[in-house]
This record gives C-alpha cells, structure tokens and sequence, in this order.
C-alpha cells in the first residue's frame, strides 16, 4: 500500500470496506430498529468471518483478552499501526502488549476503569498490558492505533529512559509490577511534529520496504523523546503501585548496567537490603526472580547485537556475560526455540 504524506489526510478520511460495514450497521440499529433483527440476517457472513467483524447480534464474546503470540503474526515485528474502524460496536477489553491511540481529526470516547472520558484532537493515551478499555468513535473522527509489544520495551527503550521521568517511570512500573488499569493521557494539542511523526511512522509500517522494522523501532523511539521534550507536563495519569519504600526504578536501571557481572549478593549490598530480604522484594514488586530478570537482559542484549552486527556468536555470548557458549546457546533456544545462529539469519532475511 503505498500512501503519500501530503494527501494522508484525505486518505485516512476515507471510509474503508469495513466501516462502511460497521457504518450501515449502526445506522439499522439505530434509525430502523424495528428491522434491525431481519437486517442482521440478510448480512453476508463469509464478508463477516473473513473481515473478522464484531457483530453483537450475531457474536456473544469477542476478543475480552488478546496475547502478543495472537496479535503479532511474525517475531520480529514490534509495532503493528492501524485506523481505529469508525462505527465499531464498542467492547471492553485488554491486551498482553502496550498500545497508545492519537486522536487525529475530531474526538472519541476513551474508557479505562469504567470511567469514561472525552479524547479530543490530539490527544493521545498510552494504555499498557492489562488495562480493561474500549474506544468509541460514530462519527467521521479518525483515531489511530499503535500496539508495541512488551518486550520491545524491554529490549530497545527502556534502558534509554535512565532518567527518572514520567515515562520511565511508567513503563517501569507497567512492566514489572503486577498493576492494572494504567493509563497516561498527553495534552499535544495541534503539535505538528508530533502529527507528522505518526504519519510516517503510519506510511513507514504499511510501506513494506527493507529494513522497515528497524526504522520503526528508531521512529518510535524519536516519538517518545519528543512527547517528553513538549509535553512532560501536559498530561493526565493514572499508576497503581504495589511496592513500599523500594526504589524499583533505581534496582532496574542498576540491573540493566550492571547485568555482565551482577551477582543477587552483590546487587543486594549494594542498596543496603539482605540477600534474602533483596530477593523477596524484587519477586514481590515484578513478579520474577533475580535470575529471570538478569537472563531475560542479557538475552535482549544478544537479541539486538545478532540483528544489528556482525559480531561471532561466541564473542556475543563473552559480552553478554556467559562464559559457557553451550550452556548460552541452550538457554537462548529455551526462550526463542531456535539457536541464535538461526535467530540471525531469520532477523535478516
């Protein structure tokens, strides 16, 4: 699909084959609702299943949990951008990955914790991992959407957010805490670049050219340093936190520096906590163990310097921190179930 920037607009005004579906269909209920029953089974249903449509007369649930393996059709796609699909019958539901909607032109009604809210031009909600929400939009507003998976943000942003902000902060605490119904809510007003950065990250996804997902992830992360530089403080929040007296977003930015050589004794002299008190504190704030945590950085690590250098799996494995290259390469098949030989030749084909 090939979209040019100086007609996006238009382009993203246009109706789809699929709201004008969802566009109909709301109109029979609401202006025939004396029909609407005959009109719901003159509806072509191969249309329906093939579209994959939500169709509450027709379907009792739809969809209340999606999980990144369901969603993200190719490990190595970490950002997946679409058009909200004006008219879509509203429903409650929550996800494995992080997603932020931009409202673009017009308005919609945002639903997070039962609470609803008006989202207006510009604005734009970052909503992570097992929030309940539902967007609203009948009418001609165009909303889009951008779901990043979890782990992205463990292996490629979050270390660049060292700094205590709002957004390190966040994500921090939406990742390893065992919290729900978060939400941050930017005021970006009629910010052009802001505009202008999500329509290339929107043109870059649907482009389909070489190297596009790495260019997505480096759009994404330009996007984040943007929203903080013009807009740290026109925002509204909402963070549930379960941990007292624990500067959590100090150990993690001490495990992401410290992760070659990092030992649980080591880490919990470090902040002053006893072996075994240091251990329960960080089971209890993220839900894995001090082992779990250094693997799976160290495993993001060797993830991003097989795609992006030309490095010998063994010194990969030396930087990282393992001196066994067996015992790296069994773990590393364990998490990705293939070697990291195959990981990168998969990754650059």
């Amino acid at each position: 699909m090939k979209i040019i920037k100086d007609k996006f607009k238009n382009f993203m005004l246009s109706y789809t084959p699929d709201e004008l579906f969802y566009r109909h269909l709301y109109e029979e209920e609401h202006l025939h609702p004396e029909t609407f029953p005959q009109y719901v089974d003159s509806l072509d249903r191969n249309f329906i299943e093939q579209h994959q449509l939500y169709v509450p007369f027709l379907h009792d649930t739809w969809f209340p949990y999606i999980s990144e393996n369901e969603f993200f059709k190719s490990q190595f796609q970490n950002i997946n951008i679409a058009k909200h699909n004006r008219y879509t019958p509203e429903y409650l539901h929550q996800h494995e990955f992080y997603e932020f909607f931009y409202v673009y032109t017009g308005s919609c009604i945002n639903t997070i914790q039962g609470k609803e809210q008006t989202c207006r031009i510009g604005d734009l909600c970052i909503i992570p991992p097992n929030t309940k929400h539902s967007i609203a939009v009948f009418d001609d507003s165009v909303i889009i959407n951008v779901m990043i998976k979890s782990s992205t943000f463990h292996a490629t942003f979050f270390e660049l957010f060292t700094n205590n902000n709002v957004l390190s902060n966040f994500f921090s605490h939406t990742l390893y805490e065992k919290t729900e119904n978060n939400y941050l809510l930017f005021h970006t007003q009629s910010d052009i670049v802001i505009r202008s950065l999500i329509e290339d990250i929107y043109i870059e996804y649907y482009g389909h050219k070489k190297y596009s997902n790495s260019l997505l992830d480096s759009y994404l992360l330009t996007f984040w340093v943007l929203l903080l530089r013009h807009h740290e403080n026109h925002l509204e929040s909402f963070l549930n936190t379960t941990h007292q007296n624990l500067a959590l977003l100090d150990i993690l930015n001490y495990f992401q520096a410290n992760f070659m050589d990092i030992s649980l004794t080591s880490a919990a002299e470090h902040f002053g906590f006893s072996v075994p008190h240091f251990s329960k504190l960080v089971k209890d704030n993220t839900g894995k163990t001090f082992i779990q945590l250094i693997r799976n950085i160290r495993l993001e690590k060797a993830c991003r310097a097989l795609k992006t250098t030309n490095l010998s799996i063994s010194s990969i494995c030396e930087i990282i921190g393992y001196l066994n290259p067996e015992h790296f390469n069994r773990i590393f098949k364990e998490t990705y179930h293939m070697t990291p030989s195959e990981y990168r030749r998969n990754h650059t084909n």
